[in-house]
């Protein structure tokens, strides 16, 4: 089910940066300025189409899930939203909000540098938040639609197939966590270096503090996922590999608050006197702490239920490799897709994006900068960067699985044959 709705998202958001760009293409200046073009449509024609494909998009998710259970639609619908949401802002809305004149007016000579910096890094931040929180309740809303003239019956899960929802949040806890702890790190020094280059001072909390709100974002979204998905895959699970690999996304769980507090003390301790980050430390310490409760009241007492394998060579494999001698090549491709996207969204949304935008506007160009066009160059920038590192990352999580395939395959064999 999350396989499919995550699919969807990536194809609706790809969908809609198509459509954006082709727009692009029929008034550029007047898009990239904030101006209206000569008809006053123009711009609320963009923003309905964009509406209507993640609601479209939401809707879909929902209803190709195969679930029938209203609530699991909405959330499905949410997750195709806000990857439809993350998908547009990487391939067209950071290098938009590095580019756009949507504060400063055309004429930049009465801005100061400062301003400047502080009103890129802002915009990049927020229009990230803009396309995420609002696909996510676009996509929500989606969801709910594709509830209507259907029948409700008990849900029925692949259970051979990947756990692309574990998985994926295993993944994303940790990803958020390292983002959050170099957005911290790099922000906070790129304050006194920006600082001395233009001979300003720039007050510390207004260059880290939105790159930082958005990573702390996502490290709850994510934590919040796997705290959800872990007593589901708990009482999902029909053999003892499989609620090994739940007690290893518990671990996961448990360990994410301390984690943080970790790299942040590392990273910038001064970060922990943040009002933001103290209320981030807060809630993903309840959910650290619902993750333990879990560990000890459902899951290892359905794992003591299950008889474990009597034979040595069968305990050893169960130990090493699980069931993956079981699955598919391709089934672990797809896993690896998903795994791959949120392993460095995180990280890029939050710090690459931002650190783009900034050389291009800031650091590359004389300052004031005039509006002279498309700059296109940013926006191959921005798309070519996003789209590099999330192939990197896919191709060698993929790289990694096959091999692991391929060894648990061998191993099952040799002891299948020395039985």
């Amino acid at each position: 089910m999350t396989t499919r709705a995550g699919f969807t998202g990536i194809l609706t958001g790809l969908a809609i940066t198509l459509i954006i760009y082709l727009l692009f293409i029929c008034q550029p200046q007047a898009f990239l300025a904030g101006r209206l073009p000569g008809s006053a449509l123009f711009p609320w024609v963009a923003i309905i189409l964009v509406v209507f494909l993640m609601l479209a998009g939401g809707w879909w998710a929902g209803r190709r899930s195969g679930s029938a259970q209203p609530g699991r639609r909405v959330v499905l619908g949410v997750l195709a939203g806000s990857l439809a949401g993350v998908i547009l802002f990487c391939l067209w809305g950071s290098a938009t909000a590095g580019s756009a004149r949507w504060i400063f007016p055309v004429d930049l000579t009465s801005v100061s540098r400062v301003e400047y910096i502080d009103t890129i890094i802002h915009q990049t931040t927020g229009l990230f938040l803009t396309l995420f929180l609002g696909g996510c309740v676009i996509g929500a809303l989606g969801g709910l639609l594709a509830n209507i003239d259907q029948q409700q019956h008990k849900d029925v899960f692949d259970k051979a197939a990947p756990q692309m929802a574990m998985n994926a949040t295993i993944t994303a806890v940790p990803a958020s966590i390292v983002a959050t702890a170099l957005a911290s790190y790099v922000f906070s020094r790129l304050s006194v270096l920006l600082g001395d280059q233009i001979g300003q001072t720039i007050p510390g909390g207004s260059i880290f503090t939105p790159p930082l709100g958005v990573s702390l974002l996502l490290v709850v979204v994510s934590h919040l996922s796997l705290t959800l998905v872990i007593p589901h895959e708990a009482r999902q699970a029909e053999h003892r590999c499989g609620l090994d690999e739940v007690k290893m996304a518990a671990y996961v769980g448990i360990g994410a608050a301390p984690l943080l507090i970790l790299f942040l003390s590392l990273a910038n301790p001064e970060a922990l006197t943040s009002p933001l980050v103290q209320v981030a430390l807060l809630v993903t310490s309840i959910m650290s702490l619902r993750s333990l409760y879990h560990l000890h009241k459902l899951i290892l007492p359905r794992r003591a239920s299950f008889q474990a394998p009597q034979e040595e060579n069968k305990k050893t494999e169960a130990k090493l490799f699980g069931t993956i001698a079981a699955s598919r090549g391709l089934r672990l491709v797809v896993l690896c897709i998903g795994c791959g996207l949120v392993m460095v969204l995180p990280l890029y949304v939050s710090v690459i994006s931002v650190l783009i935008n900034l050389n291009h506007a800031v650091l590359n160009t004389p300052f004031p900068q005039p509006f002279t066009g498309v700059p296109w160059s940013l926006y191959k920038t921005q798309a070519l960067t996003s789209s590099i590192v999330v192939a990197a990352s896919i191709t060698l999580l993929v790289v990694i699985y096959l091999f692991y395939l391929n060894l648990g395959r061998w191993f099952n064999k040799r002891n299948a044959n020395q039985s």
